[in-house]
C-alpha cells in the first residue's frame, strides 16, 4: 500500500473504517474515535511525505488534504473521493433501563417501546415495530426482547419488500397463519 495512489488508499482505508465504526458506535467510543482519526492523520502524512520526498509540506497539502465542510484537513482526492474518519459514525448510547422496570413486571408497553430503540435490529424491522405500535400483527400481543420476530409478506410475494405488504409477527404465529393458509 506504500507506493498505491491516494485514491487506491482511501478504497482500501474506508471499508475497514466504516465497519470498525459501526462495530463500536454502541459503546462509548468518542475518545477513541478521535485519538484514531489522529493516528490515521499522521499515518497518512507520513505515507504523503514518504511518496513526495522532495515536495514541501505546504504542497503535501494542498494535493492530499482538502478543505470538506469545516475540516481543513480531509484526505481526498481532487474528484471528491473522501476517506471516511471514524468521527463521522454516529454514536448511539445503550438506553438504560429504568431502575424499577423488570421484564417480569407484565409492563409490555414500556418493554415493547424499548424494543423499538435497540439499535442491533434491522431498520426495517425498527419501522414496522414504530407502525405496529410494537404488538404482532395476528394476535395483538406485545413482542417482548427475547421473542422471535418473523417479517410476514401480506400478499405471499417475496419479492415485494414495501412497507405496507410487510408485518412483524411472533416466530409461532407466522408459522401458524402459514399452516392454517396452505
Amino acid at each position: 500500500m506504500r507506493g498505491a495512489p491516494q485514491e487506491r488508499v482511501i478504497k482500501d482505508l474506508n471499508p475497514i473504517n466504516r465497519g470498525w465504526s459501526q462495530y463500536y458506535s454502541s459503546v462509548v467510543s468518542c475518545k477513541i474515535f478521535s485519538s484514531l482519526d489522529n493516528i490515521m492523520h499522521r499515518k497518512l502524512w507520513r505515507w504523503a511525505v514518504f511518496r513526495h520526498p522532495n515536495k514541501g509540506r505546504g504542497w503535501i497539502k494542498r494535493k492530499y488534504f482538502k478543505k470538506y465542510n469545516n475540516e481543513n484537513w480531509r484526505f481526498m482526492t481532487s474528484n471528491k473521493i473522501r476517506l471516511t474518519i471514524h468521527s463521522d459514525h454516529v454514536i448511539k448510547r445503550h438506553i438504560k433501563v429504568q431502575k424499577t422496570r423488570s421484564p417480569y413486571d407484565g409492563d409490555w408497553v414500556y418493554w415493547g417501546k424499548r424494543l423499538r430503540k435497540i439499535p442491533d435490529k434491522p431498520p426495517r424491522v425498527i419501522k414496522l415495530l414504530k407502525l405496529q405500535q410494537s404488538k404482532c400483527d395476528n394476535c395483538r400481543l406485545w413482542f417482548k426482547s427475547d421473542d422471535t420476530i418473523e417479517i410476514h409478506h401480506k400478499d405471499r410475494n417475496r419479492r415485494n419488500n414495501m412497507i405496507k405488504n410487510l408485518s412483524l409477527l411472533h416466530g409461532h404465529c407466522h408459522d401458524k397463519l402459514h399452516r392454517r393458509c396452505a
